[in-house]
């Protein structure tokens, strides 16, 4: 055990490019699962990385044991930003490695599913159901909506940003002659009343929104 005050003993060259090796696996695996948030908290990191250890005993053929502990592994952690291997934002990290966050199979599917959003107009499909039929995860899904990609108006009603973006500056438009109804969103964007309804509400709430956030 390091005493306070003491400068930490180095870590074996061998042990750093094995945790850096195993890092990098677990960053990658994570991010293959959230293409859309790439970054992870260090301690999370971590754990990912001590949960892809084999459980095979040390004489396993081919895979070395590694035996840092999780602060020599935070250690490792900070080599790596420090070399520019990883980017750091607050207790999160990520690969500074170059590319798209979607390989070019999946960013053909959520561009195939965009487009079928934009179709529906005011009456889009179902996000979901449009992604499970051209593969993409329900994860992915979600994580489109926390990017802004999707604007969740409703419960199953998804719009584009772009396409929400002409329906609230319709409505804009609308409400500077009349105040707005379901009836009255539901004639002009000619949608269903429940369309119009979720569309109404989340107007609404998204200007309310504007409103405080301007000092109004």
């Amino acid at each position: 055990m390091t005493v306070a005050g003491e400068p930490a003993a180095p870590i074996d060259l061998v042990q750093r490019r094995l945790a850096e090796r195993r890092l990098l696996a677990a960053l990658r695996r994570h991010q293959r699962r959230s293409p859309l948030r790439p970054d992870l908290r260090v301690d999370s990191l971590v754990a990912e990385m001590r949960g892809a250890e084999p459980a095979r005993g040390a004489g396993h053929r081919g895979r070395q044991p590694l035996i840092l502990t999780d602060a020599a592994l935070r250690d490792v952690l900070d080599g790596m930003v420090a070399s520019g291997t990883l980017l750091r934002s607050g207790h999160r990290v990520r690969l500074a490695e170059p590319g798209s966050a979607l390989n070019p199979v999946m960013r053909e599917r959520v561009d195939r599913l965009m487009a079928a959003l934009r179709a529906g107009g005011a009456v889009p499909p179902s996000a979901e159901g449009v992604a499970a039929r051209l593969g993409i995860p329900a994860a992915l899904v979600d994580q489109l909506r926390a990017a802004g990609d999707l604007v969740a108006a409703g419960p199953r009603i998804d719009y584009p940003r772009d396409t929400w973006t002409e329906i609230s500056d319709r409505l804009d438009r609308v409400a500077a002659g009349a105040p707005l109804s379901v009836r009255l969103v539901r004639d002009e964007l000619g949608a269903t009343r429940r369309h119009a309804e979720a569309v109404l509400r989340h107007w609404n709430r998204a200007r309310t929104g504007q409103q405080r956030g301007g000092g109004s």
